[in-house]
């Protein structure tokens, strides 16, 4: 009796359910909620007994909901058919959440990845541990490379194919064999790769294992790079080290950096006891 006893205006109203009035004047104008009372002036008046509704449907565009789906819903409202609506909207922002997840890590990483930079030194040489990490490889053919890197149009396509991969536009770097290291070969790399959050199934997907890794630090121009790998061999064989697989070259600090001689490359290489 209380309750339906009190008129709140539609600015009362809407201050009680923090809103603008033009949202409840908007809902009113849809069919969506209305009040329970308009005056001969024409203003709108509520009751307490409708906040409940009100609520419930700020409820469901919180949940992002489209007008529709209220309107269908409160057209018709049953206990069953707000189970199966909540049902997919919960499966949406547990999908919002993951997205959100794995976004976190990609911003932790560049943020790890940039501390590191202003930790280490040039030529800086040191073993490192390193957990298991997803990375999509596209294939260098020599013919495709004159010196540096030039073909663009697999380039692009290595990007386009990671980037679909893993919704976030993360760095590209390349990788050289062991072998081509040993040999003194550096211009010509055998592959491009970028790391992913999850694995996939498709082709080019590897999995770069776990272990202890040989790790080198160049800053400035990629023509320094061979003098660095040669430090790094010698590293490996003054602690009995034998590097294996391929040498991961990435930028670290693309994101934050203007000048060519501030641009500092990692490189990481998997050890293992040379016996």
């Amino acid at each position: 009796m209380f309750q339906n006893s009190i008129l709140f205006t539609a600015g009362q109203f809407a201050r009680l359910h923090h809103l603008n009035k033009r949202t409840l004047h908007y809902y009113d104008d849809i069919g969506l909620f209305s009040p329970a009372y308009k005056g001969k002036n024409g203003y709108r008046y509520y009751t307490y007994r409708q906040s409940a509704e009100l609520e419930s449907i700020l409820a469901l565009r919180e949940l992002n909901m489209s007008i529709g789906e209220i309107k269908e819903y409160l057209n018709k409202p049953t206990a069953q058919g707000f189970i199966s609506l909540s049902e997919k909207k919960i499966g949406e922002i547990e999908d919002t959440i993951r997205n959100l997840e794995n976004l976190q890590n990609v911003l932790k990483k560049k943020q790890d990845m940039l501390r590191l930079c202003m930790e280490v030194e040039d030529g800086q040489i040191d073993l490192i541990n390193c957990e298991e990490e997803y990375v999509f490889i596209t294939p260098l053919s020599s013919e495709a490379q004159q010196g540096e890197f030039m073909d663009m149009p697999t380039l692009l396509e290595h990007l386009q194919k990671t980037w679909d991969l893993s919704k976030y536009k993360t760095s590209c770097g390349s990788i050289l064999s062991v072998e081509k290291i040993r040999q003194g070969e550096f211009e010509i790399y055998d592959g491009l790769y970028t790391q992913l959050e999850s694995p996939v199934r498709v082709e080019g997907f590897y999995r770069k294992p776990e272990g202890t890794y040989l790790r080198g630090i160049c800053t400035g121009s990629w023509d320094r790079l061979p003098g660095l790998y040669s430090r790094m061999l010698a590293f490996a064989e003054e602690h009995g080290l034998r590097i294996t697989g391929y040498a991961y070259e990435i930028g670290m600090n693309e994101i934050a950096v203007s000048d060519t001689d501030q641009y500092v490359t990692q490189v990481t290489i998997l050890t293992e006891p040379d016996s």
